[in-house]
């Protein structure tokens, strides 16, 4: 694919973020009617996730024909030109009121992360990447951070009942404990962004999946931070852990994780 095809998806990619965002932005202020419903512990779903969703697939099909597309939602599969999305990540944020919610576009081409979109209505900030080409947040270019040392570091660390809990207090115990102050927002997408964008130092999650983590880690790695390698050995559709972080604490948060090296 050269670099025109490209230029012309991440366009449409920023626009459709923007219309998913006000879309969602209609259900969040109720201005028109959702009842969340639960798919498992503390993971939740509503007609506004299916909308927006329904929304991006209808866009791209009629875009991009020949393009696929995997959604958290609605499913799909992933072919040599794959969009993934996740209409609303932070759902459990979403339904409870809470202004930390984002729309996540991503396109890969044979597997490589090539555009990067997050979309925060609530602050109207639009966050993108091209392969090669910087990240930005609107128009201006963004950095991450400067941070060199783990005890001045303000760092995000997912989780979800899906993980090991035990795990999870470990890991947070030993990132405490190296002096780092921690937080959990509640979407992972999200918090990859404000990674890129130098607002946290860095973010850690021990498995996201593919909707939620790809776009926020191509923002990262094209405003100069580092990234765990991404999936894991199972495969694209299956995720992996995530370790997002300014490049100078990021070699010690990569031992502090317990991931495997590199």
């Amino acid at each position: 694919m050269n670099a025109a095809e490209v230029d012309t998806r991440a366009r449409f990619a920023k626009s459709l973020a923007r219309d998913a965002g006000v879309l969602a932005g209609r259900y969040f202020r109720h201005e028109l009617a959702f009842s969340p419903q639960s798919k498992g512990p503390q993971d939740w779903v509503s007609a506004a996730d299916h909308d927006v969703e329904t929304l991006i697939r209808a866009e791209l099909a009629s875009a991009f024909p020949h393009d696929s597309m995997l959604g958290e939602e609605g499913g799909g599969k992933l072919g040599p030109r794959a969009w993934i999305v996740d209409p609303i990540d932070g759902t459990i944020n979403f339904v409870h009121g809470v202004r930390y919610w984002c729309v996540s576009i991503a396109f890969l081409v044979d597997g490589e992360r090539r555009i990067g979109v997050i979309y925060d209505p609530s602050l109207d900030d639009l966050f993108w990447a091209v392969r090669g080409g910087g990240a930005f947040c609107e128009d201006a270019p963004i950095r991450a951070s400067s941070c060199m040392r783990v005890d001045e570091s303000l760092l995000c660390a997912g989780y979800v009942p899906r993980h090991s809990l035990d795990g999870y207090q470990q890991l947070e115990r030993r990132l405490r404990e190296a002096g780092a102050a921690v937080k959990d927002m509640g979407a992972g997408a999200l918090m990859l962004a404000h990674v890129a964008a130098g607002r946290f130092d860095a973010f850690i999650e021990p498995h996201m999946h593919p909707w939620d983590a790809l776009a926020g880690l191509l923002l990262v790695e094209e405003s100069g931070g580092r990234t765990y390698r991404y999936p894991g050995a199972a495969g694209l559709a299956a995720g992996g852990a995530v370790l997002a972080a300014a490049p100078g604490i990021f070699d010690e948060l990569l031992r502090l994780s317990g991931y495997p090296e590199f």
